[in-house]
């Protein structure tokens, strides 16, 4: 399934002038991204009746208000329709729509399939929620599906549509939404039952290097249920949009900075001594901005701080070009965890900032794959896995010594 929606990424069929031409679609493959030129309406907030005697103008989805505009700002409101031309065999269809900026109301020939939030042309009425889920289309289409999308945004600094909205099989769209969260909720209980158990082995130990990696996993564990598809808001869906926001930044800002600890402890004689307490300091200066102003003046600034999270990146992979280059045990199991995060940080950064088929299975995937090799240096480095040339036989005083 992954590899499919990868694939996806690569269609050539895309929405001119208001209409996709789908009926050489082979949907039992493959699910459609709805891209391409829509019909839009600016600053007009359409029920699928009126743009039926309305004008508009042609924009291409996705895209991002703050890109477009010529202030660069993201808030507004707007509709958007889309009419779409099916294969005659096409019966059961569903939408899958990521998480909008910030509130949205869809509807499929003129009935309401999905919505996040409250939609309104005033910031005082609008209620903005961030959601991925399934829209099952419970009518008929015939040959022709008319998608309407009215949307709004006043809350938040980026405004518009991110990521494509899927089309398909009601099965395969219901299945991707399903193992998307699932995924999530599996990579956070990994974390979660790695962070308990380093925290069990820090009473033990009592050393730093156990305690920073606990916090580290427990971090990223608590992130997943804030980040890409929102596992949080899809089993809490009244949850306040203005926490959600604010953890899903508090996480990221908190991961980074137990990592520098983490890292800074696991190969002290290798590090720089000032650089954790930069990082550091810059994460709690980022973390209190965020907790003490609202999501429109804090999340203006996170492309500043995924430069900070990059330098981050940047120095870890120094750190472990000099633990190979110096014989560090494990070194080549952290030159692993540092490749996958590169590949993952990267992904998701473009991702984030242009847009496009996210393939969320991937990321928790690969993010777990780094933590587990992560585990793996932390293990050499207490000793519990034997360099070559010791003895390769776990005892319990191996694994629980001071």
């Amino acid at each position: 399934m992954s590899l499919v929606y990868s694939a996806q990424a690569q269609s050539t069929v895309r929405a001119e002038g208001g209409v996709l031409d789908a009926r050489h679609w082979n949907f039992q493959e493959q699910n459609l991204a709805l891209t391409g030129y829509w019909m839009h309406y600016s600053n007009e907030l359409l029920t699928p009746r009126e743009t039926r005697t309305r004008k508009g103008q042609i924009h291409f989805l996705p895209e991002l208000w703050n890109e477009t505009t010529p202030t660069g700002k993201g808030q507004g409101y707007t509709t958007y329709q889309l009419k779409i031309l099916l294969p005659d065999t096409i019966h059961q269809l569903a939408v899958e729509v990521p998480q909008l900026y910030s509130c949205y109301t869809l509807w499929a020939n003129g009935l309401e399939i999905a919505s996040a939030g409250v939609v309104s042309d005033k910031k005082e009425t609008a209620v903005p929620q961030w959601i991925h889920q399934a829209g099952v289309i419970s009518m008929d289409p015939a040959d022709t599906l008319v998608l309407v999308l009215q949307i709004a945004n006043f809350h938040h600094y980026k405004g518009g549509i991110k990521d494509p909205i899927m089309l398909g099989l009601s099965t395969n769209i219901r299945d991707h939404a399903f193992y998307a969260i699932t995924a999530s909720v599996i990579e956070s209980a990994v974390l979660f039952v790695l962070a308990l158990s380093f925290l069990i082995l820090f009473m033990v130990r009592r050393q730093r290097v156990v305690l920073y990696f606990a916090f580290l996993c427990f971090s990223w564990g608590a992130r997943a249920w804030f980040s890409n598809v929102y596992p949080a808001t899809a089993f809490f869906p009244s949850m306040p949009w203005a926490w959600v926001v604010r953890l899903e930044y508090l996480t990221l800002y908190s991961g980074i900075a137990w990592a520098v600890l983490f890292l800074h402890a696991l190969l002290e004689k290798l590090s720089h001594q000032l650089i954790p307490y930069i990082v550091v300091t810059l994460n709690v200066s980022f973390a209190m901005f965020t907790l003490f102003t609202p999501a429109l003046v804090y999340s203006r600034w996170v492309g500043l701080y995924l430069a900070v999270a990059a330098c981050v990146l940047l120095y870890a992979a120094v750190l472990a070009i000099r633990a190979l280059l110096f014989e560090h045990a494990g070194a080549w199991y952290m030159v692993g965890s540092i490749v996958t995060g590169v590949a993952m940080f990267g992904y998701d950064i473009v991702a984030y900032n242009k847009g496009g088929v996210y393939d969320f299975i991937f990321l928790s995937v690969g993010y777990l794959l780094i933590f587990l090799l992560t585990t793996v240096v932390l293990l050499y480095h207490l000793n519990v896995f034997k360099s070559h040339g010791e003895k390769q036989v776990l005892t319990y005083e191996d694994f629980f010594k001071k």
